[in-house]
């Protein structure tokens, strides 16, 4: 019982994990490209939830959509100012100015809210919920919902819409897309705010879940979502799925008894599997020709 209990954690946080590894791997399927400030978007907009709550007394869930929208102005900003000039540049190039862009945004909120650790309400209120002798938390109940209405709207955008097609049209080949008439540039737009959504999302419900937001609460989730992507073959969004879900349970199945070496050990397992999948679990096998 106490087994899954812990699996049920790991699901939790997995979701989380999920949603910001899907924000990585939609971009990386479209442009080939790593946004670096994908943790400090999702912090910013997180942060921005908490201000709008506590200076404007808009209730919660509100503020939480206000802290969506932030998100997507940021990481369409990060596009513009960082991406889109660069964009024919060396891979690492792109990588290096999200990287750049990501420590201003830091920065701004770092001015405007402080370093410190500061409360965040919680939407999904207190307590536990009692299925079948497990205690699940109500947050914890909520973050799963959310995660799950939001991937399958994701999904349903990406198949159902003009823009989701446009996007999937630029994925598999960008100068067809533009033969097709498709906006290329409006679409790479898209696919950052899009991807900036997502994480912001994540970010909300992992603030939700500690009830706290902090200046630094970016990176590990950042890091965490990378892996994740990584482990579900990157680009593969299916697979990121799959790899935030396995992170999770993976965290929480072994930090009971692991202490402080619960992330180490968790990427250990990672890279075990990353060892018999080099692709990751749905990533595609690349073969070199000689």
């Amino acid at each position: 019982m106490d087994f899954l209990q812990q699996v049920i954690n790991g699901l939790t946080i997995g979701s989380v994990y999920a949603l910001v590894a899907i924000g990585f791997s939609v971009v990386y399927g479209a442009l080939g490209l790593v946004n670096f400030a994908h943790g400090d978007i999702l912090m910013a907009g997180s942060f921005v939830a908490f201000g709008v709550h506590t200076s404007f007394d808009v209730p919660i869930v509100l503020a939480c959509l206000v802290g969506i929208g932030a998100g997507i102005l940021l990481a369409g900003i990060v596009e513009e100012v960082a991406v889109r000039p660069v964009l024919k540049a060396h891979l690492l190039i792109p990588m290096m100015t999200t990287l750049g862009m990501g420590l201003v945004i830091r920065n701004v909120v770092e001015l405007k809210w402080g370093s410190g650790t500061l409360p965040f309400p919680s939407f999904a209120g207190s307590g536990f919920i009692e299925i079948g002798g497990l205690q699940i938390a109500r947050a914890a109940v909520v973050t799963l919902v959310v995660a799950v209405v939001t991937l399958v709207g994701f999904a349903a955008f990406l198949r159902y819409t003009r823009p989701g097609f446009a996007i999937r049209v630029v994925a598999q080949d960008m100068t067809a897309a533009r033969l097709m008439g498709v906006g290329v540039n409006r679409t790479i737009f898209a696919v950052y705010g899009v991807g900036g959504a997502l994480g912001v999302i994540g970010g909300l419900l992992y603030a939700n879940t500690l009830e706290v937001v902090y200046l630094g609460m970016g990176f590990p989730i950042l890091l965490k979502g990378f892996a994740a992507a990584i482990v579900g073959g990157i680009g593969n969004l299916q697979g990121a799925l799959i790899g935030g879900l396995v992170l999770g349970i993976l965290e929480a199945t072994v930090g009971p008894s692991a202490g402080s070496y619960r992330d180490a050990i968790a990427f250990f397992l990672l890279i075990v599997i990353l060892l018999v999948r080099p692709a990751g679990l749905l990533g595609a096998r690349v073969q070199e020709r000689v």
